[in-house]
């Protein structure tokens, strides 16, 4: 009996299946994935009860519904490490993914037709932090049915349950393990401003507030939100950086400083593996944020939906997904050494993650952190203003650029996904930009990013 047959064979009999592979031999591609990470089987323990979903799910998706519709941010070749996987587990579910970078189209068009009663995408994934948008216009399938929605920690989840997360990031601090002892370390937030141990320059601030303050913020309100921020910027004197966060990491294992915050777990990780004197640490409440997905209500595809969004949650998807884009998993029985780097510094610890009125928040946050930077001497970049010009040198495959402005050469970086790009009036990637053409760009200041660059 091929795979098809067994598998109607099992639906037909009335029983919840896990896919199509046993515990005893997992798919070929689940096989290889393992050996490519070098991993034990092991390591996806109880994956065949985790995608046991129930019948009427798995019939109308695969009798009925047959596809699937999604748009993300994969690159095609780490989409099909992710779906190549998927496949083998559900071979009738037929999977059409768009890579949609500008979230513009990932996730407001989508929500626009939503409104007007049509749809574009079954599941839209990377809302970064718009959740409520959805909630607002009630876009969202309750998502709370799934068998794996019980693995997610519940920091991580919606109260009303409409969005998943998929991936987390730690945004806590690193330091100089040649200069900073363990024991020194601030056990929570408020640690590291009741002592003067990392004042006076020691501390390193990179402005980005909303990569882990935000959190706190929320977590703790905004009494203690305002006098954290004036305790960490005016009374600890620290360094208020300019460069970007990686840049700063580079800076801390140098020695430039003692300590550094906010920094992303992954990127210090591979630093230590080198061997380099950096160490990282997180004071609690630990600050980390978290990548969403979500179904559209009604869905063309809701069956399918599920089963796909189930089974990225189980171990299995959750793998497949740091073996595709090196994405820390959610799964609460993945937080462990292979995946994190520093599990030491969050386990057991509570975590402060944003929530259903993040962006209200932000706003008060920067209205309050903003002018102690400024008044601190931290560096703010100029406001984009546009230019017209011909396009010099285009440098990296167009991730940078350069062009004259006024007799002085001026530089841009270009972001795939944040820079908005057209030729002729027509939505281009980066690629397409070629010295020799005239354009309109606007940009904030020399070596700056771009906003946008329409070129005739």
């Amino acid at each position: 009996m091929n795979r098809i047959a067994t598998f109607l064979t099992v639906v037909a009999a009335g029983v919840a299946v896990s896919g199509l592979a046993s515990a005893a031999e997992l798919p070929k591609p689940t096989q290889a994935m393992l050996k490519a990470l070098k991993f034990s089987p092991e390591i996806l323990a109880g994956v065949d009860e985790e995608l046991k979903v129930p019948k009427e799910w798995l019939d109308a998706a695969v009798n009925k519904e047959k596809e699937l519709i999604i748009y993300s941010t994969h690159r095609p070749k780490d989409w099909k490490k992710i779906n190549d996987i998927f496949t083998a587990r559900y071979p009738g579910i037929k999977v059409k993914q768009s890579e949609v970078r500008t979230s513009a189209r990932r996730y407001i068009r989508p929500l626009a037709a939503f409104k007007e009663g049509r749809y574009l995408t079954d599941i839209t994934i990377g809302l970064s932090g718009n959740v409520y948008l959805f909630r607002q216009a009630g876009a969202f399938a309750d998502m709370s049915d799934l068998p794996n929605y019980k693995n997610l920690p519940e920091e991580a989840k919606q109260p009303d349950h409409i969005s998943v997360a998929t991936r987390t990031r730690y945004w806590c601090m690193t330091y100089n393990t040649k200069k900073v002892k363990k024991e020194e370390l601030p056990k929570t937030w408020d640690d590291l401003v009741a002592s003067d141990r990392f004042g006076n320059k020691k501390l390193m601030i990179g402005n980005r507030p909303n990569n882990w303050l935000l959190n706190l913020w929320e977590a703790k309100g905004d009494d203690w939100g305002q006098q954290f921020t004036r305790k960490l910027l005016v009374d600890l004197k620290p360094q208020l950086r300019k460069e970007g966060m990686s840049a700063i990491l580079n800076l801390v294992i140098l020695g430039e400083g003692d300590m550094a915050v906010p920094s992303a777990m992954n990127r210090v990780g591979p630093e230590a593996e080198k061997g380099a004197p950096i160490g990282y640490h997180c004071p609690e409440p630990v600050p980390f944020t978290v990548s969403e997905l979500g179904v559209f209500k009604g869905a063309p595809h809701i069956n399918a939906a599920k089963i796909w969004v189930n089974w990225l949650l189980s171990k299995e998807g959750q793998v497949a997904q740091y073996w595709a884009e090196e994405s820390t998993p959610i799964h609460k029985g993945l937080q462990r050494k292979e995946f994190i780097y520093f599990p030491e510094a969050v386990e057991g610890k509570k975590k402060a993650i944003l929530g259903a009125e993040s962006d209200k928040t932000s706003v008060r946050l920067a209205k309050f952190w903003d002018p102690l930077w400024i008044q601190g001497g931290g560096y703010v970049p100029p406001k984009a203003a546009t230019v017209s010009t011909k396009l010099g040198e285009i440098i990296n495959g167009g991730r940078k650029v350069a062009f004259d402005v006024k007799g002085s050469k001026h530089t841009a970086s270009v972001s795939a996904s944040r820079t908005k790009i057209t030729v002729g009036g027509k939505p281009a990637k980066r690629g397409a930009l070629k010295a020799g053409m005239e354009c309109k760009v606007n940009y904030a200041g020399d070596g700056g990013e771009a906003k946008s660059i329409a070129c005739n």
